[in-house]
């Protein structure tokens, strides 16, 4: 999986987190009925955006069609493409 994609999912999860505090505190100054129950939502949300964010990119990464497979799970046509792409290097 590209470092890109990586980064990308970081600032929006950082973003989300930053959105939410600020609601919050602007909820809490304003003092709004609101703001005990957006405090809850929020705690829970700090916990739950960077557990949702990982468990994104592990199946990215694992659905990843790029991703390099060992020897033995490369299937015979794959390997004699392989077989192909050397020996023109080689010649």
């Amino acid at each position: 999986m590209k470092k890109k994609t990586r980064q990308i999912l970081a600032i929006i999860g950082i973003t989300l987190l930053l959105l939410m505090y600020i609601v919050n505190i602007v909820l809490a100054l304003i003092g709004s009925d609101a703001a005990r129950d957006m405090l809850k939502g929020t705690m829970v949300m700090s916990i739950a955006v960077p557990i949702l964010l990982y468990a994104l990119l592990v199946l990215m990464q694992k659905n990843d069609p790029f991703r390099k497979k060992p020897e033995d799970e490369l299937t015979e046509e794959e390997k004699q493409k392989i077989r192909e792409m050397i020996e023109k290097e080689e010649g």
